[in-house]
């Protein structure tokens, strides 16, 4: 699995753990990202992408609003999986704040594949200056 050097410059993750490949949009209060998932990933069983590499790449894609700067997931609300993506399938995730206040941000995350909407989840994300 590799990283752009551009991705890298928005999340302080590194690979192996990344899990997304291309910034879409980002801004203050929105974020989007795509990720096609990869055979070597290291979360991958049996070629599905489960709930934790959802989980990250959803936490991945809140980070790249803040810059390369170290967040902690404060809570997990309301996830909801309508099936698990298979190694090939490109995600479309987009994060946009519910309420923000000081270094702690709530964001609604959807996850599609093409159109069809596969996970939802609310995020509560802290960021450390």
């Amino acid at each position: 699995m590799e990283a752009s050097k551009d991705i890298l410059s928005f999340i302080p993750q590194r690979p192996p753990f990344v899990f997304i490949d291309t910034v879409e949009d980002v801004n203050h209060s929105l974020a989007r990202t795509r990720f096609t998932v990869p055979a070597d990933c290291p979360l991958v069983a049996e070629n599905i992408l489960p709930l934790s590499g959802l989980m990250e790449n959803a936490a991945q894609t809140c980070a790249t609003r803040a810059g390369n700067t170290i967040g902690y997931i404060g809570a997990v609300k309301q996830m909801e999986v309508k099936r698990f993506p298979h190694v090939g399938e490109t995600l479309t995730t987009e994060a946009v704040i519910v309420q923000e206040v000081m270094n702690i941000s709530l964001m609604e995350c959807t996850t599609r594949i093409g159109d069809e909407l596969i996970a939802t989840t609310t995020l509560k994300i802290a960021t450390i200056e």
